[in-house]
């Protein structure tokens, strides 16, 4: 009967302490998906860009349908102004192949018609001295002397038209080749400047990284902020954010969740973990503490119409790590 009795109380002190030891924590999370296309403001030759229009919040767009376009400023008008000096340039280059060409060949003329007269004047001065005046064969060697003069002329003349010809045309060429790369990144700018979504679903507006609302039509935005995200509404997920303090004590891969909508507040899913960050983010509109993001995925189907940005409360079922002999055990690393 003492046997009994010891064996009870031990039993109640172990359910006991394992009831103590699990702890719940509640984490405030959103729908989102783990497909998505993120807008941000591209980059211009201004420190910001305004949005001129963006698909409405909570509007389904479909894959390639344009969803942002943001304020060209002065990249449109510089476009067609380089592209009108193209067409320029390029006419400037053929009159150019033209022109070098034309003079090469009246340098080659000039060159062959110098080596005639060389070929000519020897001829004509051997001649042997018996046979004409000593006055005459003394012109033919002068003759002769300005030919070979003459010659040596049209060739530093040839030389010279052949290596301005291809300096003029090299340095036209450039001129080209660098107002092309102009044009192609004018033009690249230009399309980021108007972005197609590269997925189906729901818009959700980014927040202002300085103003305490959502980002709309009309705002001056700098280079690499957040403006849009369209989420496929095939692959939602929940996204929530554990404090450091919180990632030092709890096993998430041995905790249990449980996820209620708030929309639907009678209805609850289990979870499980997708991924955890691997570094933690400060959240300046929350706290100066900093948070690891935590992606969980549902378990059954879901029952109800869902979409992005839908709060989710996270009933995180787990051992305080505090409580074990595992003390610098920390999750996530």
């Amino acid at each position: 009967m003492l046997f009994k009795n010891l064996v009870f109380l031990m039993v109640f002190v172990v359910a006991s302490y394992a009831k103590a030891n699990d702890q719940i924590t509640l984490l405030t999370g959103i729908i989102t998906s783990s497909e998505y296309h993120l807008v941000t403001a591209p980059k211009t030759n201004r420190w910001q860009v305004q949005i001129q229009w963006m698909a409405d919040e909570g509007s389904i767009v479909k894959e390639g349908d344009l969803v942002v376009v943001f304020d060209s400023g002065g990249i449109e008008s510089q476009l067609e102004v380089n592209e009108e000096k193209l067409e320029t340039d390029a006419l400037e280059l053929l009159k150019l192949e033209m022109d070098k060409g034309q003079a090469v060949l009246e340098a080659d003329g000039a060159l062959k018609l110098a080596n005639i007269m060389v070929e000519k004047t020897r001829i004509e001065a051997s001649v042997p001295d018996g046979e004409i005046s000593a006055y005459e064969k003394g012109k033919s060697v002068i003759e002769y002397e300005k030919a070979l003069t003459a010659k040596i002329k049209a060739q530093e003349n040839y030389k010279l038209k052949l290596e301005e010809q291809q300096v003029e045309l090299n340095k036209k060429n450039i001129e080209i080749l660098k107002l092309q790369e102009q044009i192609a990144y004018q033009r690249s700018q230009l399309q980021k400047l108007s972005v197609k979504a590269k997925v189906t679903g729901p818009v959700t507006h980014a927040m202002h990284q300085w103003m305490a609302q959502k980002v709309a039509i009309g705002m001056n935005i700098q280079a690499s902020w957040d403006v849009l995200t369209v989420q496929a509404a095939s692959t939602y997920q929940v996204t929530a954010w554990l404090h450091e303090i919180d990632a030092a004590r709890i096993d998430l891969q041995q905790s249990t969740f449980v996820l209620t909508l708030d929309a639907y507040p009678n209805q609850s899913y289990s979870g499980k973990i997708l991924t955890v960050s691997s570094q933690a983010e400060q959240k300046s509109q929350w706290s100066d503490s900093a948070y690891y993001r935590v992606e969980i995925g549902f378990v059954e189907p879901l029952k109800q119409e869902i979409f992005p940005g839908m709060s989710v409360r996270v009933q995180l079922k787990h051992e305080n790590l505090a409580l074990q002999n595992n003390p610098d055990k920390v999750e996530p690393i």
